[in-house]
């Protein structure tokens, strides 16, 4: 086993600033284990020829990892060829691809000669031929190297394993090696073509995927401050990345479409979002928008209650978010997003009941109930119902 630089303790978190996360290691006849179970913590990663699980090779989210050490295959298992890229693993959701499976590819300027990489499936059973985006996303890369997803343990004549320099927590602030291959790498070709102001839209992902209820009144708002709406699962990526540069201001709902933007263009620019749920998740677009492109987003919580699955208990990926159109349009306009104007038109609270019930129509199982906000609670106690309640 081969350090570079000198080792760290892999068994702690990666740390953006240092550490492991800026290692690279290789191992020789080293076998790469799949996992067998689906679940967000699963036995999977690499064993070194003699059995060790290799620390280096597992994925963090915040201060936990979500591999364990997975038991030694049984029997002869395949062995693949030549010198490889360990790249962790492949996520078919967008937002935790471009999170969660890009981290590693770094190495690809510092690993010197390679004959692939390879990629552990996150989810046992969903081993495929790569989606048409995912194609994408590494064309734009310009990796030169085919991908390989292994479905079994595989031997792997030498596998070369960077750390892990991108993730969810504090390493959506990236290493300094990691930043800089996306500025340099990640779509050279790609001209900005685009309005310079985009409102970023969720209102198209297909109904169950979460966002803002009734938001096609606040894109409505949105183009009358002449911003065009986008839908970016509309758009090849090339052409995503293409909108983005060539946005000077950007706003929209919590999303991995913020992901992308921060990925896409390295320069600052003035972007705000809006949450869509009461949770700490757009904590960590805010860390990446702000270390990528050097300038901080700016976080408007105009959120009056969220509506989340029955029986979650709490605002999960599901969820919605009702808004208070009042304090949204201001915060927007006091960050100057957009200019003063007349008082935007608030939906009644039976459009957000009935919006919120077509929603459950289009995921079977899942019934969404309304939480209201404490602050909530707390400004009708002083100054009566807020925008949206019930009429």
């Amino acid at each position: 086993m081969s350090l570079t630089p000198l080792g760290s303790d892999a068994s702690l978190p990666p740390d953006p600033g240092g550490g492991w996360s800026h290692e690279i290691v290789t191992l020789r006849d080293a076998v790469a284990v799949p996992p067998v179970v689906s679940a967000m913590v699963q036995p999977a990663g690499v064993l070194a020829a003699d059995g060790t699980p290799c620390p280096h090779a597992v994925t963090w989210r915040g201060p936990r990892p979500t591999m364990t050490a997975p038991s030694p295959p049984a029997g002869a298992v395949p062995r693949l060829p030549g010198r490889h890229l360990y790249a962790g693993q492949l996520w078919a959701h967008f937002g935790h691809f471009l999170c969660e499976s890009l981290p590693r590819l770094w190495a690809l300027g510092h690993a010197g000669s390679l004959d692939g990489i390879v990629f552990l499936p996150k989810r046992p059973g969903r081993v495929e031929a790569l989606s048409a985006w995912q194609t994408e996303m590494f064309d734009l890369f310009d990796l030169g190297l085919p991908v390989r997803v292994l479905d079994r343990p595989t031997q792997v004549e030498e596998l070369v394993i960077p750390g892990q320099g991108f993730g969810i927590g504090p390493m959506f602030a990236g290493t300094a090696l990691f930043r800089a291959f996306i500025r340099d790498r990640f779509a050279r070709g790609i001209a900005p073509d685009g309005r310079p102001r985009l409102y970023l839209s969720r209102s198209a992902l297909g109904g169950a995927e979460g966002g803002i209820l009734t938001e096609p009144r606040i894109e409505a708002a949105m183009e009358q401050a002449d911003y065009a709406v986008f839908h970016p699962q509309k758009h090849a990526i090339a052409a995503q990345v293409a909108a983005y540069r060539a946005a000077r201001s950007v706003v929209g709902p919590d999303g991995s479409a913020f992901h992308m933007l921060a990925f896409a263009d390295p320069s600052p620019k003035d972007i705000a979002v809006i949450l869509r749920r009461s949770s700490g998740v757009p904590d960590g677009i805010a860390t990446h928008i702000a270390a990528f492109t050097g300038r901080a987003p700016r976080m408007i919580d105009a959120l009056v209650a969220d509506w989340v699955p029955e029986g979650t208990g709490r605002a999960n990926r599901n969820a919605f978010g009702q808004v208070d159109f009042a304090r949204l349009q201001a915060a927007l306009t006091e960050g100057g997003f957009i200019p003063a104007g007349a008082p935007w038109p608030a939906p009644r609270f039976r459009e957000i009941v009935a919006e919120a019930k077509g929603r459950e129509s289009l995921k079977d199982g899942i019934r969404l109930v309304r939480k209201l906000r404490p602050d909530t609670r707390a400004r009708r106690k002083a100054d009566g119902p807020a925008v949206g309640a019930p009429s």
